[in-house]
């Protein structure tokens, strides 16, 4: 009988965590609890798209014979831990973005857009070019 009851006190422990057990990610992602958080995570920090950040000169390239224009950002009073560099497209079809986050002494970097390894190359020398140290 102790047997018995030590093995239902374990399944009911058990079963909030074997609920989520099996489902999808996107229906936890999508989902009414995580909804929210999921699309929090998924958004660039709101200084990247607000107007009053801090910017540089931008500089124009050539990369297999099309033209770009680069360019750097980055959060006002915290340059140093989160900045963003920008390729973009002269036509004005197409743009690409490297957002780069220190967190103490570690370096994050995200790409945006998608870039092709020739334009994730220029983001990376953008980011080097305003970061000598």
């Amino acid at each position: 009988m102790r047997c018995l009851k030590i093995t239902l006190l374990t399944l009911c422990l058990a079963t909030p965590a074997l609920a989520q057990n099996g489902t999808y990610t996107a229906e936890l992602a999508h989902g009414p609890k995580f909804a929210k958080a999921y699309q929090k995570m998924a958004q660039v920090p709101a200084w990247v798209t607000g107007k009053d950040v801090v910017s540089v000169p931008t500089k124009a390239i050539t990369l297999s014979g099309h033209s770009y224009t680069v360019g750097h950002l980055c959060k006002p009073h915290d340059c140093g831990d989160n900045q963003l560099d920008i390729v973009f497209a002269d036509d004005g079809k197409a743009t690409w973005g490297l957002l780069s986050r220190m967190y103490g002494k570690t370096l994050y970097q995200m790409p945006l857009g998608e870039p092709e390894p020739a334009i994730l190359d220029a983001l990376q020398a953008s980011y080097r070019s305003n970061n000598p140290n």
